[in-house]
């Protein structure tokens, strides 16, 4: 029994692995546009491990090694990852919000090494500047063979090493485990595919890939877990996890606050309008509160608390600076009728707390005192 059963069995294998976490993805109710990134990584990682089934029954001699299929299995597996690699790219870049995917164009400019990896594969039969076949029938690398190995790992390395950098941001802490895994993802296809190129008919690689893409499945599920469905913000469990670590950890020259806000007669409008009215009301006001809460320093971390409130924990140099903000979400929310048209005016009260770490107190306590500003900024209004 030849190297290519054990080939075949690894590849056949890995390729019902994917499909499970493929079925998942197809029959998940989340239909967000980095689920669907996934999706497509793993469809085209099984297409790859087709590819690499069919290399290794012409490569064996099973189906007649003829010199075009020789050159025919090649250009489906370098063709294919490299895909696979650019397609992490463009689900790691929308992962962390990057303005790199937001258009066709740009999709487009970003594609164009895996066009000419494309181009330099299927023009290999006429050219060989990548690969060819010798007289003993044998696959050579060409001269420009080393393009076929940048791309992928290209695309690999850009998006880990931007991820790396935003994992060590001190501000980015709701975001670190997803940066974190964009970051480790290329290690395991990387260190097999280094040890496959070294022993290339024992099937390293697709176990690294396999390991990647379940590590990806399992840190994107649990991001999803951790999300508020309706506004995408980080919902009740995040915020205590959050807020409990900056409790901990005095950054030097910062003080910890926190804005509770509330949505004024909020049950008025799912009373007169309805409930999908309401939650179009609450989407709204959580994108006005993030609008608010962005800036330069990225010291706000927002999240749901439930119901029509919400909760934002800043770190900032003084309560001034709290009071600016709570006052710059009130003004986002005032203009939503304006922008949006609505039969119904919408305005929120926002209670304050900062956090003294000479005299600590619980996480609850903390929140008491935020909802007992909250309560005093009703009554006034």
């Amino acid at each position: 029994m030849g190297y290519e059963f054990y080939y075949i069995e690894a590849h056949l294998a890995c390729f019902f692995l994917l499909g499970i976490i493929l079925f998942k993805i197809i029959k998940g109710v989340n239909k967000d546009l980095s689920t669907v990134y996934l999706g497509n990584i793993v469809f085209v990682t099984m297409l790859y491990f087709i590819a690499e089934i069919f290399w290794a029954l012409v490569d064996s001699g099973i189906i007649n090694n003829t010199k075009p299929l020789l050159y025919l299995s090649n250009i489906f597996t370098y063709l294919l990852i490299s895909v696979d690699a650019y397609l992490w790219f463009i689900l790691s870049e929308t992962l962390q919000k990057g303005k790199l995917v937001e258009n066709d164009i740009a999709r487009l400019l970003i594609s164009i090494p895996v066009w000419i990896s494309a181009i330099l594969c299927i023009s290999a039969y006429r050219t060989g500047l990548v690969f060819y076949v010798d007289e003993n029938n044998v696959l050579v690398g060409g001269n420009l063979y080393l393009i076929l190995i940048v791309v992928p790992f290209g695309y690999l390395f850009a998006a880990s090493a931007k991820a790396f950098y935003r994992a060590l941001d001190k501000d980015r802490y709701a975001e670190r485990g997803m940066y974190f895994m964009i970051g480790v993802f290329p290690f395991m296809p990387v260190i097999l595919g280094v040890m496959q190129a070294m022993y290339w008919r024992i099937p390293f690689l697709c176990y690294g890939i396999v390991a990647a893409v379940f590590y990806a499945y399992i840190t994107q599920t649990e991001n999803l877990i951790s999300l508020d469905p309706l506004t995408q913000l980080n919902n009740r469990k995040q915020m205590f996890r959050y807020l409990a670590k900056k409790m901990r950890e005095e950054e030097p020259g910062m003080s910890l606050f926190i804005l509770l806000i509330d949505i004024d007669h909020f049950r008025t409008v799912n009373e007169a309008y309805g409930h999908l009215e309401g939650d179009n009301a609450l989407i709204r006001v959580s994108d006005a509160i993030k609008d608010a809460c962005q800036g330069p320093r990225s010291r706000f971390f927002v999240s749901r608390y439930g119901g029509d409130e919400f909760v934002v924990v800043a770190e900032m140099s003084y309560r001034a600076e709290a009071t600016w903000l709570a006052d710059q979400i009130r003004n986002n929310v005032k203009r939503i009728t304006e922008n949006f048209g609505t039969n119904y005016d919408l305005s929120i009260s926002v209670g304050i707390a900062q956090y003294d770490y000479e005299t600590p107190i619980s996480l609850q306590a903390f929140i008491a005192r935020a909802d007992s500003d909250l309560y005093k900024q009703k009554k006034i209004n």
